[in-house]
């Protein structure tokens, strides 16, 4: 995110003084004096969007939000707490459907809202859901077949791969539509500039450490034709996980790791490879695309106005983005769902997500992305979060009730695929691991008819515009 530019204090101050009051006929005073309580994760676009939103959320309604944010794993754990205590001072959550939306729908813990999205006191009559959202937004909003609409699908931060324009330039290599054109320039891009034998630039950074590179890895495995699941004979899903080409999969990503990355890599959680390619450590990253804000901020990188982010490249499957969203939800148990409805329904307005978007906040509605106002961080970067944003699917992880298990497994199988990396091993731990996640998937999932993800829902990108961040960015 562009937090150079956009400061905490700077943001609210604009944020109160440039967008304009709402043009409806919901009466959004209309729980004035109500306290709301929101817990949400504790990450940059909070600073930068929410809570600046919040203080004129309040200026406009008179109902006051209480946020509270957290690290991920503490937010996760004490929604859960409260929520299994039907605790009623919990009205909104914050969550990523493709982690938690299925157990938490399961367990009954969230607000059916079709009610009242469709009811005009609560609704802007020019709302235009599910019109105006995005596709892979869409996708993820439904976790379990035949499940209510419980949430709204607000922001997509795609993974992206981040790559360092002028080296790109400096040594001619071309900018990668293809997996072998990915390792091809890694390998030309791992420069040793002094002649000691070790590198001071790396060709490819992505996570290396153990359950948390399911995230990184996801578009490799689907781009290659796996998958973490497939269906059974029986109808029933079952593991994918070692399937030729999700172990061909697993044997490329482990090589670019071992062959191309710092050892480092193998501890570092995404904050520390960031914080490598922003010291010009790596000519490419992938990761998340808010990472961008990171790089290209000058006080804290030496690459800033050097890199830009392009989309995954393809494999012999095609090219399926890895979109993890975020959502807001409203809990069961709360006595003021109105009231948290219409927050919910004035910080997804165009308008407000609008404001978001020119914070470097991708957001879910189709209309910000083309709005004049709108000015992306790069072209490449615009237009490759918003092709994802589009036919993107949540494949990060396996969309199940024991989801940290099967991550686990699909973790083991990554572990022996970077540090022995030869097939044989690579397919014997994942013959192991699926055995491990069947055992899941009966024991677990049994009855749950999870949406997916599979390939077969996502549209399929065209070889155009997997090339259409690199020509925006006038790197072809």
């Amino acid at each position: 995110m562009r937090l150079s530019k956009y400061a905490v204090a700077g943001v609210a101050a604009m944020a109160l003084a440039s967008v304009q009051p709402a043009k409806a006929e919901v009466n959004w005073r209309q729980f004035e004096g109500t306290t709301l309580n929101m817990i949400g994760f504790s990450v940059a676009y909070v600073d930068t969007w929410f809570k600046p939103m919040a203080k004129l959320f309040e200026k406009e309604t008179g109902i006051k939000l209480r946020l509270e944010t957290l690290q991920a794993g503490q937010m996760r754990k004490k929604q859960d707490i409260m929520l299994a205590g039907k605790d009623d001072t919990l009205d909104l959550i914050m969550l990523q459907m493709d982690n938690r939306g299925g157990k938490l729908t399961v367990a009954g813990h969230l607000e059916p809202i079709e009610q009242y999205l469709k009811d005009p006191t609560l609704t802007p009559a020019d709302y235009d859901y599910p019109g105006d959202w995005l596709g892979g937004c869409i996708n993820t909003a439904s976790v379990i077949k035949g499940a209510p609409l419980n949430n709204i699908v607000w922001s997509a931060q795609a993974q992206l791969l981040h790559i360092r324009k002028d080296l790109f330039a400096k040594y001619k290599v071309k900018v990668p539509t293809t997996m072998r054109e990915l390792e091809d320039a890694a390998k030309k891009l791992t420069i040793d500039e002094d002649g000691d034998g070790k590198p001071e630039i790396y060709g490819f950074m992505s996570r290396g450490h153990g359950r948390l590179t399911t995230a990184s890895f996801a578009s490799y495995l689907f781009n290659f034709g796996g998958s973490w699941v497939k269906d059974g004979p029986d109808g029933l899903r079952q593991s994918n996980l070692n399937s030729t080409e999700s172990v061909d999969a697993f044997e490329f990503y482990g090589r670019m790791i071992r062959d191309y990355a710092p050892t480092s890599v193998l501890n570092n959680k995404p904050p520390q490879n960031a914080a490598l390619y922003s010291a010009g450590k790596a000519a490419m990253l992938s990761a998340l695309n808010f990472w961008h804000g990171l790089a290209s901020n000058p006080k804290k990188s030496r690459i800033a106005g050097k890199s830009t982010t392009i989309l995954i490249p393809a494999g012999r499957a095609g090219s399926f983005p890895n979109l993890p969203t975020t959502s807001m939800a409203i809990s069961k148990y709360s006595k003021k769902k109105k009231a948290a409805w219409l927050y919910m329904a004035w910080m997804t307005q165009k308008r407000i997500m609008l404001h978001g978007q020119n914070a470097a906040v991708p957001m879910c509605r189709r209309s910000v992305w083309n709005d004049p106002s709108y000015k992306a961080p790069t072209p490449a970067w615009g237009k490759s979060a918003e092709l994802a944003a589009e036919y993107g699917i949540a494949i990060a992880k396996p969309q199940a009730i024991a989801i940290g298990q099967m991550r686990d497994a699909a973790g083991s199988i990554m572990n022996v695929a970077i540090r022995d990396g030869s097939r044989a091993a690579i397919q014997a731990e994942a013959d192991k691991q699926s055995l491990v996640m069947n055992e899941l998937i009966a024991k677990t999932e049994t009855g749950i008819d999870f949406a997916g993800v599979l390939p077969k829902f996502a549209k399929k990108m065209t070889a155009e515009e997997q090339r259409a961040p690199i020509l925006a960015e006038g790197m072809e």
